[in-house]
Parts: C-alpha cells; sequence; structure tokens
C-alpha cells in the first residue's frame, strides 16, 4: 500500500517527498500477528489488481518522475521503484512458500 501511495504522491506532487515508516513496529501490532489470513488475501489481491492496472497506464515520462526518501536522501525514479518492488515482492512470496512448506515448524 504504501508503495502505490508513493507512486501517486510522486505523479502528483512537485518534488514529492514521501513518509517513511517502521515496519518492523507495524508487524508488531495485533492486527499483523492474527493468524486468519482472509482478509490480507483480500486486501492484497485488490491491492495488486489496482496497482497492475494503474502501472500499464504509465508511459515513458511517468516512469522517469522520481520521489525523495529522506531516511536515503536519494531521488528514486517511478521505474527503479517498480524493478525494487519486483524483487520485493518476489522476496516475500519466497517466504511464504517456505512457510507453507515448513508448516510453521522451525529447522
Amino acid at each position: 500500500m504504501n508503495s502505490f501511495i508513493r507512486f501517486k504522491l510522486a505523479l502528483t506532487e512537485d518534488k514529492a517527498v514521501i513518509r517513511p515508516y517502521f515496519e518492523d513496529k507495524w508487524a508488531e501490532l495485533s492486527n499483523s500477528l492474527d493468524d486468519d489470513l482472509t482478509d490480507s488475501l483480500l486486501l492484497i489481491t485488490a491491492l495488486h489488481s489496482k496497482w497492475a492496472k494503474f502501472l500499464k497506464t504509465l508511459n515513458t515520462e511517468d516512469l522517469k518522475v522520481e520521489f525523495i526518501h529522506p531516511e536515503h536522501g536519494t531521488r528514486v525514479s517511478l521505474l527503479e521503484n517498480i524493478a525494487f518492488y519486483s524483487w520485493h515482492c518476489k522476496h516475500h512470496l519466497a517466504h511464504i512458500q517456505q512457510a507453507l512448506v515448513s508448516k510453521g515448524k522451525y529447522n
């Protein structure tokens, strides 16, 4: 969700500065610890559907648009962010697949 919002900020604000957040602390909140993944799966399915449709509308100039990441002091183009999130989503998928194979058992 944050990346989707970052794309929209970049495209609607001049020199958009995104807001970092503490992912580790978000993961500790009670709704992140719930074992029922039904709502999470619905949310991510809908989000990815909207995001994919949105990304398909971007042209070459849109992909050059940048946002500023204050934590690193860097400018990130939307094209770079797509590449990062491609890797990032595959990384998360691998974690999910590993968890399903191990069925929650630690090695």
